[in-house]
Formats: structure tokens, C-alpha cells, sequence
């Protein structure tokens, strides 16, 4: 089995999961991203690297050393027009790039290179789309949706490129992911708990945000995540194939509510919908600060620096009241068979982010 591995877009969500599921099963791991980690994970080695620049991943590729795979978690967004942006043909463009760029200068210098597992999303089947009518539940081979999205992009080089070659791919499919630490871009969970951790420190319940259909959805917990990516390096199953992943339980945030709530000490609250996210961070932005300095966090006290787009995004999911459901049968028939329990994982991780001092002790 290859060993030494690249993991693109390490301190994102993903990401960093990635590069400790890679390192817990005895990889040489080369994480890279855009910024350095806030918190390197011990065993990485880690490098910046703007895969946006055609030579810093040349550069890279001297630093590494050859390699035999990459795990691709990078995505490029654009600050301030997140929803907007997802089916603008720059930002496909964008996106499009960072892989071939990574992956010329990988094919330019590792002959021993095998294979790359890259991480997209339900948005495959245009859950963002305005009155699209989805099939359900979501296959791998259910028709494209016709329409810009650097996913199908991602797809389209892949497969003409390993065409005939020693090396080969794999796409992991996602719904909403559950993970992240500093400077993540996007990540639901972690912006809720800001939200219920600063009700709870104001004395506020914690209200209810989502829309009257809250809708239902799937999760998939990163650490899962990355490790589908471990297997899928070593597994013919994988080969040129495309995978939905998620935890294997359904949900519903009228459901997660009080999970959030419970573990971070806050009481819930009313239903709150039409509440724009993006608005209620902007007025917490001084709360949190505090929060920060009164309780010697690890965390940024600016909001925008911590969670990126994380509130934008829930703007999108909260409201929206899409029914997404993914067959998850096509990866348990090719040998992946883990999955989680989401409520017990989302308890997991608010109690980690609270023991890293991302947000604020319940005691």
C-alpha cells in the first residue's frame, strides 16, 4: 500500500481530519493549505502552498519529495457572495485549477503516483439549485443537472486524464459535514455553538433558527470522512469511482436543536425564522470578543477570522427545508461499511471544541 501521502486544503474542515486519519494509519503525511495551522497536527508536515499558483505547486513537489497519492479537500470560495457564487463559471474555474495544477506538478514528478480521493457534496444533485426537483434518494448515477458546478469539473479531468494510466481516482460525495477548528471556512456546527455558548453566557435562550419545514438531511462526521479516504487508497473497489458518504442516520435540526443546546449549557428557545445568521454574527461579533478574552480562548475573538463563511452557509441550510437523502449502498457493497451516530458525534465534537478552547467551558 502507498505511504506517503498529500493532503490538499489541511486545515479545513476535511482537511485536518484527513491528515490525522492518514497519519493513524502510518502515512507520511504532507498537509498543505493557503495559511499555516492554527494547530499543526504533530507527525504533519505542513506547507504552504497557493494551489491557485501553478509554480508554488511545482515548489511543492520539490519540497515533498515524490508521492504515491493526494487526498483533495481544498475548495476555493469567495468571501462575502457564498450561495451566490456556487454556480458562477469563475469560481468553477477557480476550483477547476487548484486540481490540475496539483495534479500536473504530481504527475511531473512522482512515477510511483497512484491515486488521488477528492472530497464534493450533494450540490452534485443541485440540492442548491431554486426549485430544482430532486430524485430521491440521491444516486451516483442519477443524471447530471446540468448546470455550472466545478464538481463536474473535478469529474471531467479525472476521468480523462487517468484514462489508461497506472493511477486512478475516487470522488466522495458529502451532505452536510461535521468537523473543523480555527479558521475553518465552513462549518455549521461549530458557528452553532458560538451562537448557543454566547445565549448561554448572556443568560438568552437559544433560539430556534431554522425554518418552519426544517426539512431533512444527512451528516457526515470528517474523522469518518478521512478515513474513507485511507481505504479508498488501497481498495480496487474505489478505482475510478464515485462514492456517496454520510454517517448512516437521518436528521432533522428541530432534532439537533437540543443537542446543541444541552452541550453547551444553553437553554433552547422560540422559533426564530427569517433570522439571518450572518446578521445575528455580525451583532454577537462584541460578545464574542469577549467571550474570547474573559475565557482565555484559543480562538480568534474576530468571528470572520474563525469561521470564514460558517454563518453564510447556515443561511443556506437552515431555511431551506430541502428533503436530501443519499443512498449510501454503493460504498458499503465496495467494503466500506463504517458509520456514526450523529447526535452522539455532535456531542463528541462540541465537547472537543470546548476542551480546545474554541468555545467557551460549560462549567
Amino acid at each position: 500500500m502507498p505511504r506517503r501521502v498529500i493532503v490538499a486544503g489541511a486545515t479545513g474542515v476535511t482537511g485536518a481530519s484527513a491528515v490525522a486519519a492518514f497519519l493513524a494509519a502510518g502515512w507520511e503525511v504532507h498537509a498543505t493549505a493557503r495559511r499555516s495551522p492554527a494547530r499543526p497536527v504533530a507527525g504533519a508536515r505542513y506547507h504552504r502552498t497557493d494551489l491557485l499558483d501553478r509554480a508554488a505547486c511545482a515548489a511543492l513537489l520539490h519540497q515533498t519529495g515524490p508521492v504515491d497519492a493526494v487526498a483533495f479537500c481544498a475548495i476555493n470560495e469567495v468571501p462575502g457572495s457564498l450561495v451566490e457564487k456556487w454556480t458562477d463559471p469563475g469560481q468553477v474555474e477557480r476550483n477547476r485549477a487548484m486540481l490540475v495544477h496539483l495534479l500536473d506538478a504530481v504527475l511531473a514528478t512522482s512515477p510511483a503516483f497512484r491515486h488521488i480521493a477528492v472530497v464534493h457534496g450533494t450540490k452534485a444533485y443541485g440540492v442548491h439549485l431554486p426549485g430544482a426537483r430532486l430524485s430521491l434518494p440521491h444516486r451516483e448515477d442519477d443524471p447530471r443537472l446540468e448546470h455550472e458546478n466545478f464538481y463536474f469539473a473535478h469529474e471531467d479531468e479525472l476521468a480523462r486524464r487517468a484514462r489508461g494510466q497506472a493511477w486512478s481516482w475516487t470522488i466522495f460525495r458529502a451532505p452536510i459535514i461535521l468537523g473543523g477548528g480555527i479558521g475553518t471556512n465552513l462549518s455549521n456546527f461549530l458557528a452553532l455553538g458560538v451562537i448557543a455558548s454566547l445565549a448561554r453566557l448572556a443568560g438568552r435562550p437559544f433560539d430556534f433558527l431554522a425554518g418552519p419545514d426544517e426539512g431533512l438531511f444527512e451528516v457526515v462526521d470528517a474523522d469518518l470522512l478521512g478515513r474513507a479516504m485511507v481505504w479508498a487508497m488501497g481498495a480496487a473497489s474505489a478505482r475510478g469511482e464515485i462514492f456517496n458518504i454520510a454517517n448512516g442516520d437521518v436528521a432533522r435540526w428541530r432534532s439537533l436543536w437540543p443537542v446543541i443546546a444541552h452541550a453547551c449549557g444553553a437553554m433552547p428557545g422560540a422559533d426564530r425564522p427569517g433570522q439571518s445568521c450572518v446578521a445575528l454574527a455580525r451583532a454577537l461579533a462584541p460578545e464574542w470578543a469577549d467571550a474570547v478574552a474573559r475565557h482565555g480562548l484559543a480562538a480568534p475573538a474576530d468571528l470572520g477570522a474563525f469561521l470564514g463563511e460558517s454563518f453564510a452557509l447556515l443561511d443556506f441550510a437552515l431555511p431551506s427545508g430541502i428533503v436530501s437523502v443519499m443512498s449510501t449502498i454503493k460504498l458499503r457493497k465496495a467494503g466500506f461499511h463504517e458509520c456514526e451516530d450523529t447526535p452522539e458525534r455532535l456531542r463528541a465534537w462540541l465537547a472537543r471544541w470546548q476542551a480546545e478552547g474554541l468555545l467557551p467551558p460549560t462549567e
